[in-house]
């Protein structure tokens, strides 16, 4: 392998891709997100497939129009819509990008956002193209984040207590839990964990250091049907995008 596998991502917020978003400048779409504009999902499958042998990089997407009128990316569920999806995903270039993942939230309506993700997936290989003009099948994955991304964040608690310094109470059923987002959240605003940094970016750089820290393999134990599966698609996707760079 001569070079590292280059990956866009795709998911509903800040939470999960840090500074890399909500701004995108059109200049920027294509090229290799700086490691210190990385969120937290980014640094998450860069050590899942770094301790496989497997170096990446994130690429910054291209703006749709309608983002480049309001400066602003899409958020929340609505990244998962189709005709969105399509645009953003035909407007890499192949050199660009190599493997593409979308990541959503389950929240509370958990058969709705399987059938979304799964339509999104489709899309998003109906629309990631070959140099040929082809469509790429196999090197797409998708991750849905039961109830939330944050319970992924949550999953290793013992990690969490000590990097904050707030004893939290041991989780049960991770994946039934209400109140993730909220939990994490009371956890932050008491910790004096980084409270030097400017208060509007503290959340996404403590959501940023957590996904370093936090074990992984209590994570796929923790978040079976959510993160263990996605990982699982991940590695399988990363391998197709591998073999089709070494091929080239």
């Amino acid at each position: 392998m001569n070079r590292s596998i280059r990956i866009g991502v795709i998911a509903e917020g800040e939470a999960e891709l840090g500074a890399s978003i909500p701004y995108i400048k059109p200049e920027d779409g294509g090229k290799v997100i700086e490691r210190d504009k990385e969120g937290a999902l980014h640094t998450l499958i860069r050590r899942e497939l770094e301790s496989l042998g497997l170096p990446c990089d994130f690429v910054q997407r291209h703006p749709s129009i309608s983002e480049s009128r309001v400066f602003k990316r899409r958020v929340g569920h609505s990244i998962s819509d189709p005709k969105y999806l399509a645009q953003v995903i035909i407007a890499w270039k192949p050199e660009e990008v190599d493997l593409i993942i979308i990541v959503v939230d389950a929240d509370d309506n958990l058969p709705q956002r399987k059938y979304e993700l799964q339509r999104a997936l489709n899309k998003i290989r109906d629309n990631h193209l070959d140099i040929n003009e082809q469509p790429i099948s196999d090197c797409s994955a998708g991750g849905l984040a039961i109830k939330n991304f944050e319970t992924w964040l949550l999953a290793d608690t013992q990690a969490v207590s000590k990097i904050f310094g707030v004893e939290l109470e041991e989780l049960e059923n991770l994946e039934d839990l209400d109140g993730g987002k909220d939990i994490l959240e009371n956890a932050i605003a008491q910790s004096t964990y980084i409270s030097k940094e400017n208060s509007n970016q503290r959340p996404l750089q403590i959501r940023w250091k957590l996904a370093f820290e936090i074990d992984l393999a209590i994570i796929k134990a923790r978040c079976p049907l959510g993160y263990a599966a996605f990982t699982e698609d991940l590695i399988v996707a990363a391998r197709f995008g591998i073999d089709a760079i070494t091929d080239v």
